[in-house]
């Protein structure tokens, strides 16, 4: 009964120590482990956060270098070192030789600056759209540094005569006004290398070197050499073009006969024979009508679209049945 009694005690007092130590590590040494533990997790997370961050950053850095470096090794703008002014507007007048019916070309100072320097023309004239734009292209994508500052265009309807035909035309013109911006003295590394100096004959005839050559980049990079379409090109003419050929205009003619597939109108003392498909101040024939002594015409004045129709004075078979008519010239 004793070694119960001792037995007994003796687990009881282990007990009571285990849960002593229990206890204790529990609610003292364990905290301290755990928010350990936890402040380990959260640098660890930390710097994992930061590694991921930086992988990426690498990364991007790396693509943005990657493109620099592409886009270095592309350029393809020669800026030559000393250039004057009179290189530079021989330059602007041999790309503007042919083609404008005003151009005139103002220098506007010099601007200077640790990387680069450049000439300022001012340039206002006169000419068609297609022509000014085929200009502006080669300035800003031919290998020499040009570029277009402040340009401002308008549209202008010219009557003018032909030097050749001795006729007036209607011309459809854009008046311009532009700053260029020529540039030299670039910092080293700046202008793309020259290459062996090539003379060429360009469009206009105008004898260029490689520096004025077309870019040596794909073509469907660049914007369109060609425009696509002209703006300035009004829908309806506020003037209609002079009758430059000496066409037949109808609004002062008398249908006078039809014979066979002919219509024959009266203009003052002359006779002009028309068939379908003849050309007339304006516009041309589109049906003729024996039986109904009916021509019809269409006339496009300058974007308004009118359809006319003559019919023979009196019986048509009378009209048909005169005789031979003298006829003047089919114009």
């Amino acid at each position: 009964m004793p070694n119960l009694m001792n037995n007994l005690i003796v687990l009881l007092g282990l007990w009571g120590l285990m849960l002593a130590s229990g206890i204790y590590v529990t609610w003292f040494e364990q905290p301290e482990q755990l928010e350990a533990l936890e402040q380990a997790e959260k640098v660890e997370r930390m710097q994992l956060a930061e590694v991921t961050a930086l992988l990426a950053e690498e990364a991007t850095s790396k693509q943005m270098a990657e493109e620099a470096v592409r886009k270095w090794e592309a350029r393809y703008k020669i800026i030559p070192d000393t250039l004057s002014t009179g290189q530079a507007l021989s330059y602007i007048n041999a790309l503007s030789a042919r083609g404008f019916e005003q151009f005139d070309v103002t220098f506007s100072g010099v601007q200077a600056s640790p990387d680069v320097s450049y000439y300022k023309f001012f340039v206002q004239g006169a000419c068609s759209f297609e022509r000014l734009y085929k200009l502006i292209w080669d300035l800003e994508n031919r290998r020499s540094f040009y570029r277009i500052r402040n340009l401002k265009l308008d549209g202008l309807s010219l009557v003018k005569r032909d030097r050749w035909s001795e006729k007036e035309r209607l011309k459809q013109l854009v008046t311009f006004t532009f700053m260029i911006e020529a540039y030299f003295g670039g910092t080293d590394g700046l202008s793309a290398p020259e290459a062996l100096v090539v003379h060429l004959n360009d469009d206009d005839g105008a004898i260029i070197t490689n520096a004025d050559a077309p870019p040596p980049v794909p073509m469907h990079i660049l914007p369109e050499p060609q425009p696509r379409d002209n703006p300035f090109a009004p829908t309806i003419l506020a003037e209609l073009p002079p009758n430059t050929n000496d066409l037949l205009e109808v609004d002062k003619v008398e249908l006078v006969s039809i014979v066979g597939d002919r219509a024959v109108f009266k203009h003052e003392a002359e006779y002009h024979a028309l068939e379908v498909g003849d050309r007339v101040y304006l516009g041309q024939v589109q049906r003729i009508e024996p039986r109904k002594g009916r021509v019809h015409i269409r006339l496009n004045k300058g974007g308004l679209v009118e359809d006319l129709t003559f019919d023979l004075a009196g019986d048509p078979g009378y009209r048909q049945a005169l005789g031979p008519i003298r006829l003047a010239p089919v114009q």
